[in-house]
């Protein structure tokens, strides 16, 4: 008789369960180089930046009235801050600025949530309003001078029209993006209408009214420089023209400087304030490839 061969009995080995995952931990080693590049990669454009500025100067031998060298840059901005004259221009710009992205951030937003609500009203308005967009807006500032002075306020509605037409085209792009079908569920489960708007339509939005806010701080810093420089008596755009008229090429370029220093805090301040509004966003917490 045949006896057939058992097959050996595996032993039970436990197996223990796989740990949960934190959510905050990075996904892979490719997150974290992509959260820590810009502080990596902005010092190395910094240095080529100022190196190729340098050559340019000494090597090739370009005249400094043309191209002052990063030193003498350097040493105009030291005297402008040290000599005090710098902070009341600087002070005039910045009021402009946040007071010309807060009047376009409240007015955009509320212009493109109406507009994205009601479709007859945005098509009865959009030829006015791709009108009014297309029209170089430095063409304003001679009419703004006229009715509002050489003071700060031209300069504030300059700063706020430029500001405005990003935020309401991202915030009535944000209502139109939320899902009809989620909003079908919250009137569904009752939910009243103050509750859909802060539960679904305000956090639907949210992602687009920070893009919107990105962009317009920018133009808002734009808008007060070129309304400065072509219709002002003080802020940073007229101390460029005050540099020029004196061919003081090292001032111009540290006033550059501090234009761009101030802009990329205004942008950064608002780059923050969106990662703390909406931090679950893909925009804010990042998707892995």
């Amino acid at each position: 008789m045949t006896h057939l061969a058992k097959s050996p009995e595996t032993s039970a080995v436990p197996v223990d369960p796989p740990k949960a995952q934190d959510p905050d931990a990075p996904v892979n080693d490719r997150d974290n180089l992509m959260r820590w590049l810009p502080f990596l990669s902005t010092p190395v454009l910094l240095i080529i930046l100022l190196g190729g500025w340098q050559f340019a100067v000494s090597v090739i031998g370009v005249s400094k009235f043309i191209l002052p060298a990063p030193t003498d840059v350097a040493r105009a901005l030291g005297d402008l801050i040290t000599s005090g004259t710098i902070w009341h221009d600087l002070w005039i710009t910045l009021y402009e600025v946040l007071v010309g992205f807060l009047l376009a951030l409240v007015v955009g937003t509320a212009v493109g949530a109406v507009l994205g609500r009601v479709l007859w009203l945005e098509r009865a308005l959009q030829p006015a309003l791709v009108a009014l967009q297309v029209i170089p807006k430095v063409a304003f500032i001679p009419i703004f001078v006229i009715w509002f002075g050489f003071g700060t306020t031209s300069k504030v509605i300059m700063a706020a029209i430029l500001a405005f037409f990003p935020i309401m085209l991202n915030v009535m792009l944000g209502v139109r993006s939320v899902d009809r079908g989620h909003r079908d569920v919250m009137r569904g489960l009752g939910a009243s209408k103050w509750a859909t708007f802060t539960n679904l339509e305000l956090k639907s939005t949210l992602p687009y009214i920070f893009a919107g806010a990105e962009v317009g701080i920018v133009f808002a810093v734009i808008g007060a420089i070129v309304g400065e420089y072509l219709g002002g008596s003080e802020g940073l755009g007229h101390l460029v023209v005050k540099s020029l008229n004196a061919l003081d090429a090292p001032q111009l370029f540290a006033v550059i400087v501090l234009l761009s220093i101030m802009g990329s805090l205004l942008y950064a301040a608002v780059t923050l304030t969106k990662r703390l509004m909406i931090p679950w966003h893909d925009s804010v917490a990042g998707v892995s490839a």
